[in-house]
């Protein structure tokens, strides 16, 4: 169903809605959920104020949806909020576990506007964009060779 849903705001609502109606959930899961989902709206908000495609902002707000409904521990929910930057290995970026790869290619265009990206990151950027729009990428990409 959510696949289906092409409104960030809907998706996250959709997941509050689950969160609300698990009967499992005790009432310290069903704050901290909650408080998690709300920040993730906001999160999305500002997103969607700097211009990002909604494509993306769903893609974020399902799969970081899914991971809040799963995280057992405050420092878990912190980590799928706020994904540390991507690793460099000296050879390329290693993203962080609960990194999401449309909220990684958002985190590189905003640093490509800072200033020129060096070329390792530059690939990074590239390969997030390869991964996140394979059919726009297979032809923009094309058009530069």
């Amino acid at each position: 169903m959510l696949g289906q849903l092409k409104d960030h705001g809907l998706i996250v609502a959709s997941y509050i809605a689950d969160v609300v109606t698990d009967p499992e959930t005790t009432d310290k899961a069903l704050g901290f959920r909650l408080d998690a989902l709300i920040k993730l709206m906001s999160q999305l908000r500002q997103y969607k104020e700097r211009g990002f495609l909604e494509e993306l902002l769903c893609a974020i707000a399902e799969k970081k949806g899914k991971l809040i409904l799963a995280a057992t521990t405050k420092r878990e929910m912190e980590q799928i909020l706020f994904p540390r930057a991507p690793h460099f290995d000296g050879n390329r970026f290693v993203p962080d576990k609960y990194s999401i790869p449309e909220e990684e290619l958002i985190a590189w265009s905003e640093t490509s506007l800072k200033g020129p990206l060096i070329a390792v990151a530059s690939d990074r950027y590239r390969e997030l964009f390869s991964i996140v729009f394979p059919e726009r990428a297979k032809e923009f990409f094309q058009e530069r060779t």
